[in-house]
């Protein structure tokens, strides 16, 4: 097929708006953006309506709040509009065969990992967490089963290990938005072919849970590292610090570096740098959050509660949430 596609964007997050602004500039037909509604957030309950629905007031588009896309009424809407392709990203439902049959050509995804690895809600933070040096982004074709239908195109950068799961993200959506181009491109000029994936291979990236972010002091300082910036800024890398007879404090550890330097004492013990022992080498702390304070400096947080050798940062327990 050659000319113009009728696209319909549906997508919540951030990670969608680099690839809505892209095929808002891009030569095809944008007739709708479908959104999450808009949800009480904060201590008074504000509404806050998702970063897509932000971008299209900005710009002007008009978009849709649903809070379910399968419904008959949203069907019939989503059929009305006559589109080739719907491209989804961050959206935050699934998408059933009702309506992906609306789609004249395909209902696409955009997924945050390389497919099939880290299948799931949560991609980009399980990459950090687990180590990979590499991951990427992925267009494929909705099915049923979750994040399995062919794929069309992907891409890939480096993982920093200095960046968190947020800043990791943020490049991951500029990624996006050329692979969503130059898929868009392929269909456009009826050149595309989408591979099926290796299910052998699949892997899943699950929704984080609260204790996702529990630090375990006795794992390596690397391990340790990557737990904090991959769940990063939530559930974030929880502690406690209980120093020598000074009182104790829940924390979250935002951003850290990993020294291989032998360990001064048991883990969670600091050492006369203020380091962190762990059960191999020894974490560095750049940022952390006082339950109840701002995001600060370690040496601010030092200076703060007075930090000196043998005090102790302690696993924390939690509830899930």
């Amino acid at each position: 097929m050659k000319g113009k596609l009728r696209i319909l964007f549906c997508g919540s997050g951030k990670f969608a708006v680099p690839s809505l602004e892209a095929i808002c500039a891009g030569p095809d037909e944008l007739v709708g953006v479908v959104t999450q509604p808009a949800r009480p957030a904060g201590r008074g309950g504000k509404l806050r309506h998702t970063p897509v629905e932000e971008f299209c007031t900005l710009q002007g588009l008009d978009v849709t709040q649903c809070a379910n896309i399968n419904a008959a009424d949203s069907v019939d809407r989503t059929a009305a509009l006559e589109p080739d392709v719907i491209f989804v990203a961050d959206f935050g439902q699934m998408i059933r065969e009702c309506v992906r049959n609306c789609a004249r050509l395909d209902t696409i995804n955009l997924h945050g990992s390389l497919l099939p690895e880290l299948r799931g809600a949560a991609p980009i933070n399980w990459a950090i967490m687990r180590g990979y040096e590499r991951t990427g982004v992925t267009t494929f074709s909705l099915v049923d089963e979750m994040d399995a239908g062919a794929m069309y195109l992907d891409d890939s950068l480096e993982i920093d290990p200095s960046e968190t799961a947020d800043e990791l993200r943020e490049r991951l959506a500029t990624l996006g938005a050329d692979v969503t181009c130059r898929t868009l491109e392929l269909l456009r000029e009826g050149q595309a072919q989408p591979r099926e994936q290796d299910h052998a291979k699949a892997t899943l990236a699950p929704r984080l849970k609260k204790s996702d972010g529990l630090i375990d002091w006795a794992a390596d300082a690397e391990t340790i590292r990557n737990v904090i910036h991959g769940t990063w800024p939530w559930p974030g890398g929880q502690a406690t610090f209980a120093g020598g007879g000074k009182r104790s404090v829940d924390v979250v550890i935002a951003r850290a570096v990993a020294d291989p330097a032998a360990a001064q004492g048991p883990p969670g013990t600091l050492d006369n740098d203020l380091c962190i022992a762990t059960g191999s080498g020894r974490l560095r702390v750049l940022q952390i959050k006082p339950a109840g304070k701002r995001l600060m400096s370690w040496q601010d947080f030092a200076n703060g509660y007075r930090l000196a050798a043998g005090d102790v940062m302690e696993r924390r327990e939690t509830r899930e949430r």
